[in-house]
């Protein structure tokens, strides 16, 4: 698989430091000609790890009896919300263990409602609101978007079924998933997907059909990182790495993501900075434009346990860290994806032809 002239397998598999180099500096140039200095923030709340899920690398799996179970109240996840725009960040980011019982649902469609109502009573435009809530129906999915809900995350994990099939218990299906992002697609969210990088089994040229695969879904966003075992999990016994170096390849995957889709928006996953401790200035110049910086309560960080040992960093940490690298930190602004826009255009057009 080829692309500009970049053999995607073999940049990947490359160990070669000039290489690297070269696809980084192509990846910034086209990062700043298309999406500008600015690094968009999500003020990210993970306000539930109860999940019904069993998958089979995540700590908040069903099956993990160790784990402290926590779900924020309405008011608590509103609260903080409002707080978090008060602080002057516009945009914030909602995620849990995944839970679609139409009661949950109608109850996050609330909160969501009254976040927007509360903030733009306060000024406009309000917050923008990402939901990171896993797998549910196309009605389930209406009724967020219908309560001001405009961006949802929703990562295929490995766009290779065999892998897919690896990482998940039998009743979790890589159709249904695809399914799902259709889903979002033709409701109107700006969506995101994305993959785990360095998982048991997965190799390189599975990596390089993951970045046809976002390409041929058309994606808004982008959110990807290193994969890192949790005790807790099965998928923590397999030994059978084929990719050594998870925070390089992370690396690279991003500049050729960037490469191949200069218009979309690109998270620098909390994943990524946790692995090493030039994740954010690299993850940055690679061309991810979105962080994410946790303001979950405190006393409940550690619960979220998607991965083990997961460090958070304060705004103002996150935002000389950006500046180091040579982009400017923007809370200002909800920093939607051109992408979307484009493809909204794109579709119109298509409809007026037809």
């Amino acid at each position: 698989m080829r692309f500009m002239g970049w053999d995607l397998e073999a940049v990947l598999s490359s160990a070669d430091p000039g290489l690297f180099g070269q696809l980084l500096a192509a990846a910034e140039k086209n990062r700043l000609a298309f999406r500008g200095d600015e690094v968009y923030v999500r003020g990210l709340i993970e306000y539930s790890n109860q999940c019904r899920r069993d998958c089979l690398y995540c700590g908040l799996r069903v099956s993990n009896r160790s784990l402290e179970r926590y779900h924020l109240q309405a008011e608590e996840i509103i609260e903080l919300g409002l707080a978090i725009y008060r602080a002057g960040i516009t945009s914030i980011a909602l995620q849990a263990g995944e839970n679609s019982s139409d009661r949950e649902v109608e109850r996050i469609a609330g909160v969501v409602s009254e976040l927007r109502e509360k903030s733009m009573q306060e000024r406009p435009p309000g917050l923008g609101v990402t939901l990171s809530l896993g797998e549910m129906t196309y009605r389930q999915y209406k009724r967020l978007y219908d309560a001001g809900a405009h961006r949802y995350l929703l990562r295929i994990e490995s766009s290779d079924v065999q892998v897919f099939k690896r990482i998940h218990p039998p009743r979790q299906v890589y159709e249904r998933r695809l399914e799902c992002l259709h889903y979002l697609k033709d409701i109107g969210y700006q969506v995101g997907t994305g993959v785990m990088i360095g998982l048991p089994g997965q190799s390189y040229a599975s990596l390089a059909a993951d970045l046809n695969f976002f390409v041929e879904q058309d994606i808004d966003m982008l959110g990807m990182g290193p994969y890192i075992p949790h005790h807790d999990t099965p998928l923590a016994k397999a030994r059978d790495y084929i990719i050594q170096d998870a925070f390089g390849t992370s690396i690279k995957m991003m500049a050729l993501a960037r490469l191949m889709m200069p218009d979309i928006n690109m998270v620098v996953s909390t994943a990524l900075q946790n692995i090493n401790p030039e994740g954010l200035r690299l993850g940055v110049k690679a061309g991810g434009n979105v962080v994410m910086p946790v303001f979950t309560p405190q006393e409940h960080q550690a619960e979220y346990a998607l991965y083990p040992n997961k460090e958070t960093k304060s705004l103002e940490s996150i935002r000389l860290e950006v500046e180091s690298a040579g982009y400017r930190l923007c809370l200002s602004k909800w920093g939607d994806s051109p992408h979307y826009f484009n493809r909204q255009l794109a579709a119109g057009k298509k409809e007026g032809l037809a």
